[in-house]
């Protein structure tokens, strides 16, 4: 019987002792250490049957799952168990869903992680997917009243433009990933010093922030419209009560450190939004067409409106800001030489999508357009769903957005300091990212009046550095650029100062004298 058992059984030689080639130079001093290496193997491992093990070696795995022993004996062995058991394996993720919300741990190529979060390499349909949904959010509901203001050929021609200008400048900063390694402020950093690195994450911050206050306005005139419409005109919630509940329900998320939690929230933000546009698209050809012929609305500027285009500027740079992402998008891709490619079809479909709403929206109401394009749905069930879901998808993407910001604000007041085994830094970190909340709705309440201008007074001021300044000021000092090239940057970079300043003054302008 125990020949029979036997014969199932690997036979192993004796481990207690490793093979040592001492004419090999420090072979006799190391041979203790990797003695008692292989002895920790030994302790935890047991024979299995043949039969047993083979199965596992077809089924592709190693013979010890567990592997925590496996490497000890390999140079270098005792330091990755050390990591492993300070910090755990870090495991693929487990589904996509998960590296939705992962992409702002890596924002604009930061490490702004405050846990080790799973990884992934992603293909071809899933890069096309985030990127799509890097540049479509709340602002391509801005852009109806946005073509109003400026015109509907001048807006068209604009946004073709802008889109051009900003894919130029995402290109040049991928040059520069390929020719300096780390984070968007790492390759200014590497460039102009520390200080440029401190401006682009500072600019990071506000632009992250002035996303969140547009989006918070947002929240509140849709709430607002839709609760107006289900009770029949007979209740009016009060902005301010909203802006104050928001940030109430807001504070709990922002608190949540471990940003894989949140995974959810993207999801549900991206299948709301797409819904919510499908929808807004089918009401604004109804409108067009309820009447035979189909009808425009009135007081349509076909060509160009002398008046507010400068604010339709802001809101066009304000549409194509994403440039955060591509870093993250990029460095996760299975093959990154594809993705110039891939982000050039894909700035094409994004400026096609905003192109359509924005004129569709703006042909349909003319000069009664609102705002914010969801307000132009007609009364009744399912438009005002569509209000509320929208404000939930915005709402529920919040936290993520906010969180570059939070994350940088962080690590320039706490440097490494963690709150996970100390309170009191932990409460300091937990006040801090309530005083954000508290700010950015606040800011948000004071620019609600006149959110249009609002709008394009963000485009200019967090998004004009990012997308049309850093890229071609860092590429212009590259040792490659030369010639035309080094013109080029130079011509890229006054466009963006004049066009921030521009947009800055003319708005404010406008602003000032509208009351």
């Amino acid at each position: 019987m125990n020949h029979l058992i036997e014969q199932h059984l690997i036979k192993e030689p004796d481990k207690d002792d490793l093979e040592v080639l001492y004419h090999l130079p420090g072979a006799a001093i190391t041979h203790d250490v990797y003695n008692h290496a292989q002895r920790l193997v030994n302790a935890h491992s047991i024979q299995r049957s043949r039969s047993f093990n083979d199965l596992n070696l077809k089924a592709g795995k190693i013979a010890h799952e567990d592997g925590e022993y496996d490497n000890l004996h390999k140079p270098g062995g005792f330091r990755r168990f050390h990591l492993q058991q300070s910090y755990g394996a870090i495991q693929p993720t487990r589904h996509f869903i998960d590296f939705l919300a992962s992409t702002m741990n890596q924002f604009a190529g930061e490490d702004l992680s405050e846990a080790k979060l799973p990884t992934q390499k992603i293909g071809l349909s899933k890069t096309v997917f985030l990127l799509f949904k890097a540049f479509i959010g709340s602002g391509i509901l801005f852009l109806p009243k946005a073509f109003s203001n400026g015109g509907l050929l001048f807006s068209v021609i604009v946004m073709w433009i802008m889109c051009g200008i900003s894919l130029v400048c995402f290109l040049l900063l991928l040059d520069c990933k390929n020719h300096l390694n780390g984070s968007y402020g790492d390759i200014g950093g590497h460039l102009y010093g520390h200080k440029m690195r401190m401006i682009v994450l500072i600019s990071i911050a506000i632009s992250q922030m002035g996303f969140m206050c547009g989006g918070t306005i947002f929240i509140v005139q849709n709430i607002q419209e839709a609760v107006r419409s289900f009770s029949q005109n007979t209740i009016h919630l009060s902005s301010n009560s909203l802006f104050i509940g928001l940030s109430v329900v807001l504070i709990p998320l922002v608190l949540i450190r471990n940003i894989s939690k949140l995974s959810f929230t993207a999801i549900l933000s991206d299948i709301l939004i797409i819904i919510g546009l499908g929808i807004l698209i089918f009401y604004d050809f109804l409108q067009l067409f309820k009447t035979t012929p189909p009808t425009p609305g009135p007081g349509i500027e076909w060509t160009f409106n002398s008046n507010n285009f400068s604010v339709f500027i802001g809101t066009a740079v304000y549409s194509y800001e994403g440039i955060g992402l591509i870093i993250p998008i990029r460095d996760s891709m299975e093959n990154p030489k594809r993705f110039p490619f891939i982000l050039t079809c894909v700035m094409v479909l994004v400026a096609c999508t905003l192109c359509l709403v924005g004129s569709l929206g703006y042909i349909a109401y003319g000069r009664h357009v609102e705002t914010v394009a969801l307000l132009n749905l007609p009364p009744g069930i399912i438009p005002n769903s569509i209000q509320l879901g929208y404000a939930l998808a915005i709402f529920a993407s919040t936290a993520l957005t906010l969180y570059p910001t939070m994350r940088i604000i962080e690590q320039g007041l706490f440097g490494d300091l963690t709150g996970k085994y100390n309170l009191s830094i932990k409460w300091q970190k937990n006040l801090v990212r309530t005083l954000i909340v508290f700010l950015c709705t606040s800011i948000a309440w004071l620019g609600s009046n006149d959110l249009d201008k609002f709008i394009s007074l963000i485009g200019s001021i967090c998004c004009c550095p990012l997308s049309l300044i850093f890229p071609p000021l860092f590429h212009m000092r590259l040792p490659t650029t030369q010639g035309i090239y080094y013109k080029i940057d130079c011509g890229l970079v006054v466009f963006g100062i004049i066009v921030m300043f521009y947009t800055l003054l003319s708005t404010s302008t406008l602003w000032f004298h509208s009351g």
